[in-house]
């Protein structure tokens, strides 16, 4: 599991929240906290630099800016070249911030007048020599869209030829929606501060954030930022980013003394005349993760060739199948939509469940089915992707994606179940509203049959008593993982990876 605190996403109103608190409480001062940021800059900078040329740093007038004039100070100070560019007057400052334009001042640093319109060639001129820009304009401040002047800045920066740096997220993306405020940095690389911001993620901020380096550490406690989930539950009770940590938590090294039966048992309800794939790939990704068992019930016209050609999984007619006893059951890979006396059955059953494909296309269309997941004991996990959410929820697939995190929260408060709304960063939703996002993953996966083999990977680990607060994320993340890969194009190929990244965490 990750430790508290570790890999949190917060709002810009928690973040804010918690850099209070740490003054109020741990002793921090605002200067404190942009020293360490500045410092952490710096570190960055350094790194992310092409040569030994010159460092430009473009500044707001907030405290993004005052990390950005400690950065400029702290880089003079080891004889790099810094010139800082104000995009905006500096005259009505902070104290704060007036002080750290001082001491850069004093340092050395290079600091130009205030940019306008008309400065336009200068401010190219400047971004022209540079071997880094830093872009410390805004940050999670912004409360309004990017007009005028500014916007010119932007896409200035935009073209430069050199890397660009981003404090904390890139300026002009909304650090809560990761909506682009009329204007956006295209940041090729991004240093969160203190932790991840939803921003970084979701909607247009993705794309602007570039490489999404680990968050500066600036002294504000990991207990402090798992208490501003209880001070501002809002979106989420928690949020994290998932991590390899969790994916080698759910695959445990294997004692010998084991035995398929230590494994897990998953049944897959999937398959019909023309998706008979469907199972199959289920059945190989609960496989590749290593359950002990994997049993498949289908209907009598497909199970013909399903039993001929599936070695490893024992193959049932679906209504003589022995599923009451099953660790977990995967239901709807490529099923039909005529399934709703079964499915009903399974519902009531005390099994794990995961629900795909058409067993959702299903539940969004009957009511008593509906009614029968609401009132389940035992865990349900809904794995749609954005035109299933959408059919879920009465809306259109564009709406989901429109704001993803509201949208997966709302299908968990409908159906009091966990929910993976697949697509780019998938993100997982508990039902007491934990929420994690998958930072791995590729365009590779959008071919057909990898969300069958995601169903198949989760319903394994799950088969296999992993928990559900670590088996969802895990297989969510290590199926994003193995489709990270190059020189794969079918699903059953990736079967192979997933395997191969199961077996090399299981050795550490």
């Amino acid at each position: 599991m990750l430790k508290q605190g570790e890999n949190a996403i917060l709002t810009s109103e928690q973040m804010h929240m918690a850099d209070q608190y740490s003054m109020d409480y741990d002793g921090l001062s605002v200067v404190d906290l942009m020293e360490r940021a500045g410092q952490a800059i710096s570190v960055a900078s350094n790194k992310c630099k092409r040569d030994g040329g010159r460092i430009v740093i473009i500044v707001g007038t907030g405290n993004n800016a005052g990390d950005g004039f400690v950065a400029a100070r702290l880089l003079r100070k080891q004889q790099v070249p810094v010139t800082v560019i104000p995009l905006l007057p500096l005259s009505n400052v902070a104290s704060h911030i007036d002080d750290q334009i001082n001491l850069a001042k004093e340092a050395g640093v290079k600091i130009r007048p205030a940019l306008t319109a008309s400065d336009l060639p200068q401010l190219e001129a400047w971004l022209s020599r540079a071997v880094l820009v830093v872009d410390a304009i805004f940050g999670t401040g912004l409360t309004r869209p990017i007009v005028g002047w500014l916007v010119e800045a932007i896409e200035a920066m935009n073209k430069a030829h050199c890397p660009v740096l981003a404090v904390d997220i890139a300026s002009g993306i909304d650090a809560n929606s990761g909506e682009m405020m009329g204007a956006a940095i295209q940041a090729d690389i991004t240093l969160p501060i203190a932790a991840y911001k939803w921003g970084h993620w979701l909607q247009q901020g993705r794309e602007h954030s570039g490489l999404i380096l680990t968050p500066a550490s600036i002294g504000i406690r990991a207990e402090t930022i798992c208490q501003m989930f209880v001070d501002c539950p809002t979106p989420a009770v928690k949020s994290h980013l998932i991590d390899i940590n969790m994916m080698q938590k759910a695959l445990p090294k294997r004692c010998d003394e084991s035995f398929k039966q230590t494994f897990g048992h998953l049944w897959v309800f999937a398959g019909s005349i023309g998706y008979t794939g469907a199972a199959k790939l289920t059945a190989m990704g609960a496989q590749a993760v290593g359950t002990g068992l994997v049993s498949m019930a289908c209907s009598n016209d497909i199970y013909p060739i399903l039993a001929a050609s599936s070695l490893e999984v024992m193959v049932h007619p679906q209504e003589h199948a022995p599923w009451q006893q099953a660790n977990a059951t995967v239901v709807g890979p490529g099923w039909g939509k005529n399934q709703q006396a079964i499915f009903t059955d399974i519902l009531e059953s005390n099994t794990t469940v995961v629900v795909d494909a058409d067993a959702l296309n299903m539940l969004a269309e009957d009511d008593a089915l509906c009614g029968a997941l609401k009132v389940r004991s035992a865990q349900t996990v809904l794995t749609p992707h954005a035109g299933e959410a959408g059919r879920l929820l009465g809306k259109a697939a564009a709406d989901i994606q429109e704001n993803r995190l509201a949208s997966a929260l709302e299908l968990v408060d409908k159906y009091q179940a966990w929910v993976v709304l697949k697509g780019a960063q998938t993100l997982i939703v508990s039902p007491q509203k934990h929420v994690w996002l998958n930072p791995f993953g590729s365009a590779n996966l959008a071919t057909a049959g990898t969300g069958d083999v995601l169903a198949g990977v989760m319903g394994g680990l799950l088969a296999g008593g992993v928990t559900p607060e670590v088996a969802i994320p895990a297989a969510v993340a290590l199926h994003g993982l193995a489709g990270e890969q190059k020189g794969w194009y079918r699903a059953g190929q990736l079967v192979d990876l997933i395997a191969a990244e199961v077996q090399c965490m299981r050795k550490v």
